[in-house]
């Protein structure tokens, strides 16, 4: 899996992905976000935020493809919370290629658990991509609104497309094969 696109563009992203994972096209466990996903989920995203000194969250992060890719087109910092320790070492072998270890913080812990915590920490964009079939998005939904931020991107596999209704919010939803997002923009 590479970066693809800004100044990391084709470096190596490190993962543990297990394609025996996936069975007819129902994919369980781990799975990256593809490179074709990214590039299409970043097309759309290069219309709406500069991504220069931006804090960014990436949720679930497994590899941390996408908080790399943040990065990569000018992302001041992000935090990548994952609760795997062969992702976050291969989150933390990525950052030391790469030479951006000052960019990024690796919180170990449950994406509930996290987003339980009180903050005040403001992020330009968070991103979450819990595992396909996951049973709490209600309860992270609510949790992520708690925050401050102005993009939320969610990557799920379709089952809860169209699930929000906010008033507040611009909703851009986005197919690639089997993977959606469903992206929430803060209206001014």
């Amino acid at each position: 899996m590479r970066i693809i696109g800004g100044t990391y563009k084709s470096r190596k992203v490190h993962s543990t992905f297990e394609p025996n994972n996936c069975i007819k096209g129902n994919i369980s466990g781990y799975r990256p976000t593809t490179d074709r996903a990214r590039e299409t989920l970043f097309n759309v995203l290069n219309n709406i935020i500069d991504f220069e000194e931006t804090r960014c969250l990436d949720l679930f992060a497994g590899s941390g493809a996408v908080g790399f890719e943040l990065i990569s087109r000018g992302a001041a910092h992000c935090d990548f919370v994952e609760n795997a320790h062969k992702q976050i070492a291969n989150i933390q072998k990525t950052a030391g290629e790469l030479g951006c270890q000052e960019k990024i913080s690796i919180v170990n812990e449950n994406v509930l658990g996290f987003l339980k915590r009180p903050v005040n920490d403001f992020y330009d964009i968070i991103f979450a991509d819990p595992p396909y079939g996951y049973e709490f998005y209600n309860e992270l939904m609510q949790s992520v609104m708690n925050f401050g931020f102005t993009i939320f991107i969610l990557e799920h596999s379709g089952e809860r497309a169209g699930m929000f209704s906010l008033n507040d919010f611009e909703v851009i939803e986005k197919k690639v094969g089997l993977t959606n997002f469903t992206i929430l923009i803060k209206k001014d």
